[in-house]
Parts: structure tokens; C-alpha cells; sequence
């Protein structure tokens, strides 16, 4: 927004050196209200799209400065002078207003010193054809009559007329970029972007008339006056709405397309802004419901709003919210958007529909109570079977006992016949091993009194008769905090059992260590024996162990655990269980 300079009408005389007229008062008061602008945004600048703007600010108050003092000057020569002295303003704009285009619309890459070093050309070039006495006409003349006429205008040369095409392409090309930025970012802003839109257009529009000499446009150019209303509509909604500070692409690709409801309020809980998932939810589009109170369209949401805000337990759990006969269930967060120099400006809530979520975790609680349901009865019912057959093994054992000692004690007295000796030994070896095969059966079959001892003693007593009975010394120790419930007690002890029993019947181990811990919030076993182990992978392919029809893995993974082994050969074997504590 470019123009050739006049001389004012009608003015006068004030002083020697100088005439005022009340347009030229006027553009005095114009360039002061910049300055205060410039120090305000300056002093708020925030980053580099701020400092941007702030050099914008400057250049037109360097063009309104210039500006009033060529309407105020009294003399051809000084007219002249702060006409030239007005193009340092006007060609600084362009390259100043496309720095705070794009970093505002977060193109940041664009502003390098390879971009400067071009956009610095247009300026050195106008400036150094004024400066120099050969070229100035080419930019600017006053005709040979104008020293005698108070109303002399400066004439264009030919190079003007470049300068405003490529001023103005640049101008507008910024003022595109950022407006699609802010279309982007949100809907809200369209309101604020066409406020911006309009507030330059009149004043390029008028910059135009007067360039072009259109009618009473062409005495005076009102450019720099008009351009206060612009700056103030641009302050305004940088500041008021924060946009210096959010990134605005960043925040349009975050704001529409995330799937939470998020709905934005003023200091009165009005609705300000809202994006699509927030508007389905509200039931309305955007133009219906800004500027409502929330309490009209979600009256659920209401009371999760407080000032001052109200802490996280504060807010309620769930918001339930009937749309349509289908009831849903919410989650709400509410953030104050908090200002350095006062209470908050509005506050940004966040509505996450949990309703698939809580249907899912009440299936799973379900599923666990089924779980835990039908491993308490495949733990009773194996405890039910092994004590049954425990006990019918155990009187079969003790009558084949009695009936074994009953022969050997009649056999005895023909252990003086010589010829039967060799007969009689054999059949006393038999029946030897025969009774501790039986001792030793009715050892495995018999439950431990895990109610009465606890795991851990229970452990201890079955891994220390095993070691008896095998061969291998045992070192059993408890770190755990406490029992398992009841039917984790018992999937634990027979699982370890079946380790041990493993260790007894393959491992040919000289030492076992039986570890109980805590972690991860439950119960580690670890029988970790010196054997001669297995190769890997055998595990795999042979199970170490059952428990009735489920194995040792199976019977972990069952009760919400796990269970794995670990061998090499030579190097031993550890089996390791992990229950939850619940």
C-alpha cells in the first residue's frame, strides 16, 4: 500500500518552516498512536512472529512521521526532502509484513537470510534511485511551475509504478498466506479473518484512489490514518485470542481432527468455539451454539466448569449424556487458559467418550470373575480326585504293607533252610522296595495342609522329603509379603510340587533352590536345581509337568500368571512362576 506524495491544500503558516493543517495534525496523532503500538507489541512480542510484527508497526509510523512532516513542510525543498524520506518507511513494509505472514503461519523456514538478502533488493534499489539526483525523477518528479504552486503534486516516474505492483503483490500475498492459516486453524477465526480482510481492503483501496488521482481521493492520502483501525483489528485478535502463541496450522490440525469433544468457553461459560466431534455432541453446528451458555446445550456438563477451577476431584467421574435415546458416557477435563495479568480468559474442556471403554473393562471383569470361577473349580475338583485316590491308594498301600510283612515274618523261620536263602533274599529285596515305592506313593498323593502351615512351610516340608527320598539337599527361602488367596495358594504348591517332582524322577541334582519373592504386585517361585539339564527348546516340545489333564503353563496361565523354564545341559534347570496377588 504505496503512494506518490502531495502536497497538502489550504494550509497554514504556522511558523516559518513549517504549516499545519488538520490533516497534517491528524497524521502527527497517527503516528504517535504507532508508537504505542510498537512498544506495546514489543513488549509483548512473545517470539519472533511478535518482533515481526512490531517492525511493521515501525515502518508505518516512519511513513505516517514522514508523511505529516511533508504536509507540514512550508518549502518545495523540504516537501520534496520528506517525500523521499517517506520511502525508507514505505518499501521497509513489504519485506516486514511477509516476515510476520509467515511466521505466524508457521512457515518459519521461509524467513532465512537468503529470503531477506531478496527481499532487501526492491528496498536498496528505491532507496539508492532517490538518493541520487541522476535517477531520483525516475521514482518521483515535481513538474518545473511547482515551487510557485502551494498545491504542487509529485508526479510519478516510471519506476513507481513497478514499486506498487511489486509492494502491493507482496503486501496482499502475505495477507493470503496468513488468512489461510487462520481458516485452517479453526472456523472461529474465520469471523476475526474477515474483520481483518475488510479493515485493509478500504484502506488499499483508498491508497489506490489517491495514487491514481481519482477525484477528491487524490489531494490527500489517508492511508497511514485508515491503517490504525487494521492494526488495532490485528492486535486485537493476536492477543486477545492468543494466535502469536498457538501455532495456528498446528492447532487446526489438532483441534478438528482429534476424536475427544473440545469445546472452549469465555469467562462467562459461553460457547466460543467447538470442533466436530464437540458439535455432534452439542447437537448443533458451530453458528448455532457460539456465543450460548453451556449449561443450555449440555446442561450435564454444567457443573465440571468452576471458577476458580476446581480440582481433579473435584470434577466428576463421568458425564452420562442422552442424545437420540442413546445414552453416553464421558470423561471430562477442564483447563483454565489462564492470562499473566488477570483471572482466566476462558477455560477449554476436553469431553472423552469412554462408553466402548467401560463396556470392554465390564467385559473383562466378567471374563476375570469367569476365570477365577472355573479355576476354583478345576483346583476343588483336582483336589477332590487327588485326595480320593489318595486315600484309596493310601489303604491299598497299608494293606499291601500288612500282607507283605505278614509274609516276611512267615517266611522268616525258613531262613535257616539253606536251600532256601537265595530265594528268600530275593523275595525280601522285593518286598522291601515294594513297601518304599508305597511309602513313597502315598508321600506324593498326600495333600499338604496349606490352611494350617501356609505355602511356604508346605513347600518346604514336600521339597525337603523329596530331597530324602532323591538324594539332593534343598534350601528353601520365603521373601514373599504374605499368601496368595486361597485358590492361587494352591495352584502355586502344585506347580512347585511338580518341579520338584521333576528334579526327583530326571534332574540327578546334588543341590535345589526353592525361592519365594515379591514382584510386579505378586508372587515369583523359582526352584532352580544343578542337574543335567535339558537342551533348549525341549520344554517346548515335552511339557515339564501336569497337574491331572493341565500342565504346569496352562495351570499359570489359567490363574493370571505365568510359567517357564529354563535349562542347558550340565548347566541345571530353573522353573520359575509368577502369580498375581489377585
Amino acid at each position: 500500500m504505496l503512494q506518490q506524495p502531495r502536497v497538502a491544500p489550504g494550509t497554514l503558516v504556522v511558523a516559518t518552516a513549517w504549516q499545519w493543517t488538520g490533516v497534517g495534525l491528524a497524521m502527527l496523532a497517527t503516528t504517535a498512536t504507532f508508537v504505542v503500538m510498537a512498544v506495546y507489541v514489543w513488549r509483548r512480542r512473545g517470539g519472533s512472529a511478535g518482533a515481526a510484527l512490531a517492525l511493521v508497526l515501525v515502518a508505518l509510523l516512519l511513513w505516517a512521521g514522514t508523511y505529516a512532516a511533508e504536509l507540514g513542510a512550508a518549502d518545495l525543498p523540504a516537501i520534496s526532502r520528506w517525500g523521499d524520506v517517506k520511502y525508507v518507511g514505505l518499501v521497509l513494509l513489504p519485506p516486514a509484513w511477509f516476515a510476520f505472514a509467515a511466521l505466524f503461519a508457521g512457515r518459519r523456514s521461509w524467513v532465512n537470510r537468503w529470503t531477506l538478502a531478496l527481499l532487501a533488493i526492491h528496498p536498496v534499489v528505491v532507496l539508492v534511485l532517490l538518493a541520487n539526483a541522476a535517477t531520483h525523477n525516475l521514482i518521483r518528479w515535481y513538474p518545473q511551475d511547482a515551487a510557485a504552486d502551494p498545491d504542487a503534486v509529485a508526479r510519478p516516474g516510471p519506476l513507481f509504478w513497478p514499486h506498487l505492483v511489486y509492494s502491493g503483490l507482496v503486501m496482499w500475498g502475505s495477507l493470503i498466506l496468513m488468512v489461510a492459516a487462520l481458516v485452517r486453524a479453526s472456523r472461529i477465526y474465520r469471523q476475526v479473518t474477515t474483520i481483518l480482510i475488510v479493515s485493509l481492503v478500504v484502506p488499499y483501496v483508498c491508497n489506490l484512489l489517491y495514487n491514481f488521482d481519482v477525484g477528491p481521493f487524490g489531494r490527500v492520502d489517508l492511508t497511514p490514518f485508515l491503517l490504525i483501525g487494521s492494526c488495532l483489528v490485528l492486535i486485537w485478535g493476536l492477543f486477545r485470542f492468543r494466535l502469536l502463541g498457538i501455532r495456528p496450522v498446528a492447532r487446526g490440525l489438532v483441534f478438528e481432527t482429534i476424536s475427544e469433544a473440545v469445546v472452549v468457553l469465555d469467562p462467562l461459560h459461553r460457547v466460543v468455539d467447538a470442533n466436530p466431534p464437540a458439535e455432534r455432541l452439542l447437537g448443533h453446528p458451530l453458528a448455532d451454539v457460539v456465543g450460548h451458555p453451556l449449561g443450555e446445550l449440555l446442561p450435564e456438563a454444567a457443573g465440571s466448569v468452576r471458577d476458580p477451577p476446581a480440582t481433579a476431584n473435584g470434577l466428576p467421574e463421568e458425564l452420562e449424556v442422552t442424545r437420540d435415546g442413546a445414552t453416553r458416557r464421558y470423561e471430562p477435563t477442564v483447563l483454565p487458559m489462564s492470562d499473566r495479568q488477570g483471572p482466566p480468559i476462558g477455560w477449554l474442556m476436553v469431553l472423552r467418550d469412554v462408553t466402548e471403554h467401560r463396556r470392554t473393562l465390564r467385559n473383562l471383569q466378567q471374563l476375570d470373575e469367569q476365570r477365577r470361577s472355573l479355576l476354583e473349580r478345576v483346583v476343588t475338583s483336582q483336589e477332590e480326585e487327588r485326595r480320593q485316590v489318595a486315600g484309596d491308594i493310601h489303604d491299598d498301600a497299608i494293606q499291601a504293607m500288612v500282607a507283605v510283612t505278614l509274609q516276611l515274618q512267615a517266611l522268616g523261620g525258613r531262613l535257616q533252610d539253606p536251600r532256601s536263602t537265595e530265594l528268600l533274599e530275593r523275595l525280601a529285596a522285593t518286598a522291601t522296595e515294594s513297601v518304599g515305592r508305597l511309602r513313597q506313593l502315598v508321600f506324593e498323593l498326600r495333600p499338604p495342609l496349606l490352611d494350617e502351615v501356609g505355602l511356604a512351610a508346605a513347600i518346604s516340608q514336600y521339597a525337603r522329603r523329596a530331597g530324602e527320598l532323591a538324594g539332593f539337599a534343598v534350601q528353601v527361602t520365603d521373601e514373599s509379603a504374605g499368601e496368595l488367596p486361597d485358590e492361587l495358594r494352591v495352584v502355586a504348591y502344585r506347580i512347585v510340587q511338580e518341579a520338584l517332582a521333576n528334579v526327583r524322577a530326571h534332574a540327578r541334582a546334588g543341590r535345589v533352590a526353592v525361592r519365594l519373592e515379591e514382584i510386579d504386585e505378586g508372587v515369583l517361585a523359582r526352584v532352580s536345581d544343578d542337574g543335567i539339564g535339558f537342551l533348549p527348546g525341549l520344554a517346548e516340545r515335552r511339557p515339564a509337568g501336569h497337574l491331572g489333564l493341565i500342565s504346569m503353563r496352562e495351570q499359570a496361565a489359567m490363574a493370571g500368571g505365568w510359567c517357564r523354564v529354563a535349562s542347558a545341559p550340565g548347566m541345571g534347570t530353573t522353573v520359575e512362576l509368577w502369580l498375581p496377588r489377585s
